[in-house]
């Protein structure tokens, strides 16, 4: 395999964990124990083979600059930042949560899995939008009627309007599965808070 095919292979299993996560959340929510297990540790499995081929890619072919100019930048900074800390975060809360459940200490694995499940969803989601706006898109050549433009006249400031229209937009657009994602997170967890609480 070529090494320049392992980040589409990272954003492949950060996209597979993710998956499994969802999946293992909506089966343990249906009371399927084994089943949740099972999906569970599969996500572990492929966040393991995301790390290892992540720190692959790096010590062979070191870091890639990010290309995009104006205001995609902090857009694209912020979910990179977020993203790199809590994928660290995640590292030992998903095996302090992986090692409650197979010691059978099952309130302690809920009480933390609160937690990791919200963080180690966003760190596979985000790393599936950093590879995209990192790799996929040309921000250069992007925007067909900026190129137009670029291409018809000289009015560099009107080319350059275009441009950040288009980032901002982009931008947004990056942004909106984050946010439904943050969303979903923050109800599953105020719904998992409340079902916990002692009826009065």
């Amino acid at each position: 395999m070529s090494i320049n095919l392992l980040p589409t292979l990272n954003a492949v299993l950060n996209g597979t964990s993710a998956l499994f996560l969802v999946t293992g959340l909506f089966l343990i929510r249906k009371k399927k124990a084994q089943a949740h297990g099972i999906l569970m540790s599969l996500a572990f499995l492929t966040s393991i083979l995301f790390l290892v081929s992540y720190l692959t890619y790096h010590a062979l072919h070191g870091s890639t600059h990010f290309p995009g100019r104006g205001p995609i930048r902090p857009v694209y900074f912020a979910i990179l930042i977020s993203h790199t800390i809590l994928a660290v975060v995640i590292v030992p809360l998903a095996i302090r949560t992986l090692f409650l459940a197979v010691r059978s200490r099952l309130e302690e694995h809920r009480r933390i899995a609160r937690w990791a499940f919200p963080i180690w969803l966003y760190v596979s989601v985000t790393g599936v939008i950093v590879y995209w706006m990192l790799y996929r898109v040309n921000w250069a050549l992007g925007c067909p009627m900026c190129q137009d433009v670029v291409a018809s006249t000289r009015d560099l400031a009107a080319a350059s309007r275009l441009t950040g229209g288009f980032a901002w937009s982009l931008g947004l657009l990056l942004c909106t599965p984050y946010l439904l994602f943050a969303g979903i997170t923050f109800l599953i967890v105020r719904s998992a808070r409340r079902s916990h609480k002692p009826s009065s």
